[in-house]
């Protein structure tokens, strides 16, 4: 019988659930209607995954159907292209600022994932600089956060 990636998804899911199951079972505060604690959270995400994981595995034994390739060679590339943009992007950001690196990253993002769309310049162009301001302006006045200035600027 041929293993189909939805369940090794389902089965790491699983293991993964697990693994975080015994780490929080160490915490040393127990959980009161009152006041759940720490362990809460992170114990109702053990569930999900677990629960998840087991139907994903599920799911995949029991359909016939034949799996579909997963991600072709174009996509491959455009998620290095996106990688490397992302790594550039943390380093431009440290000399030139959160105001002038995100639309140029935003902009070259939608352009690579754009390909086989029509996708016009100037909308591309609007979203970039319309998602900075919006994310800055939600960061720096609603959340009273620092946004990363720059060295040079």
């Amino acid at each position: 019988m041929l293993v189909k990636r939805d369940q090794i998804t389902g089965a790491v899911l699983v293991l993964v659930g697990v693994f975080f199951f015994i780490l929080v079972n160490q915490f040393s505060v127990d959980i009161r209607p009152d006041y759940p604690g720490p362990k809460m959270f992170p114990l109702i995400s053990v569930f999900g995954f677990i629960i998840c994981g087991t139907g994903i595995f599920l799911q995949s034994t029991l359909s016939k159907k034949e799996e579909k390739k997963f991600v072709l060679k174009e996509g491959w590339i455009r998620i290095g292209i996106s990688f490397g943009l992302l790594i550039l992007y943390v380093f431009i950001m440290k000399y030139l600022g959160y105001l002038i690196t995100t639309p140029f990253v935003l902009f070259a993002l939608c352009t690579v994932y754009s390909k086989g769309f029509v996708s016009k310049l100037v909308p591309r162009i609007i979203f970039a600089i319309a998602f900075t301001l919006i994310s800055y302006v939600i960061y720096v006045y609603a959340f009273g956060l620092r946004m990363p200035g720059g060295v040079l600027f």
